[in-house]
């Protein structure tokens, strides 16, 4: 939000953050039903904002905002300890919306609208300044010929860099990644929308349902903060249409597959869809998900200039999440700052304990419990990245958004043959 208007109106960080909570409660909020699971997920949707906020406000500061680091682990830890609680939720009883689907449907479309405007008249730099999980790696320099009303390079549109250098020239000869990452950006946001409501309509046979998650998704305050953040959109859109896609085992493998390539805290999600596929479908899971992965692994290492170009498009590394042999502590932007690598080990291992654990338990998983399961083992990554931890908040938030909305899915398990149809 910026202009004038808005400044004058006061409609400042915390004033936003407040209105979407107001707009969430006036949507989900159960009011005949006040201590319900729904309203406690409501309320935990916000418990990240704090840390978030304060790193945004913290930006410039030479000292360590030890504090925003401890909200955002505390936030994680709570959605974590609701990720595995789910699990123990078979009771799921029918939660409509307060608005109708002709409601929905027109507030998810302008807002939808709206952050698609943004995305290409927001500033080349601010959304990476505005975005705690990216900052400085969608750098871009602007070419020749932009006017720009500040002397800094980074006040640009990409609105006025595409009118400057037209984009299928550009991509034949050096391709202009900040106009890149903000069409995946795009496309990304688009995905997840489409997705959330096809999996409403397919699998919990309720299409307000779908209508009301994709709305959830787009008025919290994480997707407007992480807007043009491709490491995060893309994988989470790869695995919500891998959640839509789940019967068909490998089309699942290769999204998932995909998503971990960029991005390594998706690595364990091979493991765990592994473990819920099984003698039904596993092996065509295993296989395509392994080849992609490998697959982007070898590109990375044979072509360096690809590899650079992945990340300056929004990838991560392994050497950025701390996999990698003969890591430092990252200068800035992490909770490690300052703290030997070798104290992350045992964080490490719990993770990886809790992978094996959430493989073999259930023994035989249905759709619920792999959601869950999902978006429990992406937070659980939070704590042990080596940069961004506990900021990469849109990563799971679509599978959160799932596990909220979500009836029983007892009888949604994995198919011996993939059905003929999503459903």
């Amino acid at each position: 939000m910026s202009g004038s208007l808005v400044a004058d109106l006061g409609i400042g960080p915390e004033i936003w953050v407040f209105l979407t909570l107001l707009g969430c409660l006036t949507l989900y909020f159960k009011f005949t039903r006040v201590w319900s699971i729904r309203n406690l997920d409501l309320l935990l949707l916000f418990v990240l904002a704090p840390g978030l906020m304060t790193l945004v406000g913290d930006e410039g500061r030479d000292k360590q905002p030890w504090v925003s680091f401890v909200l955002l682990f505390l936030g994680s830890a709570c959605w974590l300890i609701r990720s595995m609680v789910d699990l123990a939720l078979t009771r799921r009883p029918l939660l409509e919306p307060n608005l109708n689907a002709a409601g929905l449907a027109c507030l998810a479309v302008g807002i939808l609208g709206l952050l698609m405007a943004e995305t290409i008249s927001l500033t080349v730099y601010e959304g990476v300044a505005r975005n705690p999980a990216d900052r400085g790696k969608q750098g871009a320099t602007p070419p020749a010929g932009i006017s720009h009303h500040v002397n800094s390079p980074g006040e640009a549109t990409v609105n006025e860099m595409i009118k400057v250098a037209p984009l299928p020239k550009m991509l034949k000869s050096h391709p202009p990644r900040v106009i890149l990452s903000r069409i995946l950006a795009s496309l990304a946001h688009l995905a997840l929308v489409v997705m959330l409501i096809a999996v409403g309509g397919w699998h919990f046979d309720r299409p307000i349902t779908g209508l009301a998650m994709a709305t959830c998704y787009l008025i919290l305050p994480y997707t407007r903060i992480a807007l043009v953040d491709t490491g995060q959109l893309v994988p989470a859109a790869l695995i919500v249409t891998a959640v839509a896609f789940y019967n068909r085992p490998a089309l699942a493998g290769g999204l998932i597959g995909l998503s971990a390539g960029i991005m390594p805290a998706c690595l364990g999600l091979l493991i765990l869809w592994l473990g819920f596929y099984r003698k039904h479908g596993g092996i065509r899971f295993a296989a395509t998900g392994l080849t992609v992965l490998l697959i982007c692994a070898g590109l990375g290492l044979a072509i360096p200039e690809l590899s650079q170009f992945a990340r300056d498009l929004g990838a991560r590394s392994l050497a950025d999440v701390g996999l990698w042999p003969d890591l430092e502590a990252p200068s800035s932007g992490s909770f490690w700052n300052g703290i030997d690598v070798s104290y992350r080990l045992p964080v490490l291992i719990a993770y990886l304990a809790l992978v094996i654990i959430t493989t073999i338990w259930p023994m035989e998983k249905n759709l619920g419990e792999l959601i869950a399961l999902s978006a429990a083992l992406l937070v659980a990554s939070q704590f042990w990245y080596l940069t961004e931890g506990g900021t990469l908040v849109l990563l799971y938030l679509p599978l959160v958004i799932l596990m909220m909305f979500r009836p029983n899915l007892a009888n949604k398990r994995a198919f011996r043959e993939p059905a003929l149809s999503p459903r």
